[in-house]
């Protein structure tokens, strides 16, 4: 997974307060230090697969990759649940690349690997009803490493195994909007 930084993390936060989501959702918000974009499938961990995993994310090579959150709303629900969630604008290369890289990393490991999870940040995997779309100011967040976790306890938090720098981009990023 990538978590956002403090910055970003409080950006997002602001934008569900200003939005009056934080109150719509009371006890179903998912605590935003668990807020993160996935990059791979859920794996349930024994000592064995955890090596495994481990030299999966030493095999990844793959830059930074630019993302722009611009809305939160809600995805058709595949499980019963309702999900609410921050969405980017557009699916950025890079983060395709960073999760075709992840997923070869898996495979080689021996690991099944389906997954490749869209540009998004759950913020209630619980919400009572469908949300319209909300635009929200620009959040721009550049993944810059990615993460191992362990996720349980009670209350639900993620717990980190390990992380990987990603490398640098071999331009600078320029992200202009016009007004």
């Amino acid at each position: 997974m990538a978590k956002p930084p403090p910055a970003v993390l409080s950006a997002m936060v602001s934008a569900v307060r200003h939005h009056g989501l934080d109150t719509r959702l009371g006890s179903r918000l998912f605590a935003p230090d668990n807020w993160h974009q996935s990059l791979s499938s859920r794996y349930f961990v024994e000592a064995r697969l955890l090596d495994r995993l481990l030299r999966a994310g030493d095999r990844v090579s793959a830059v930074m990759c630019p993302m722009t959150l611009n809305r939160i709303n809600s995805g058709r629900p595949t499980t019963g649940r309702m999900h609410w969630a921050f969405q980017a604008h557009g699916d950025p290369k890079e983060l395709k690349a960073l999760r075709l890289a992840i997923q070869a990393a898996l495979l080689a490991e021996g690991l099944d690997a389906p997954s490749t999870p869209t540009p998004h940040v759950t913020i209630s995997y619980l919400a009572p009803s469908p949300l319209p779309s909300q635009q929200i100011e620009p959040i721009d967040w550049t993944i810059d490493e990615i993460l191992l976790v362990e996720g349980g306890g009670a209350p639900y938090r993620y717990r980190t195994i390990a992380t990987w720098p990603l490398a640098a981009p071999p331009y600078p990023y320029a992200q202009l909007r016009l007004l």
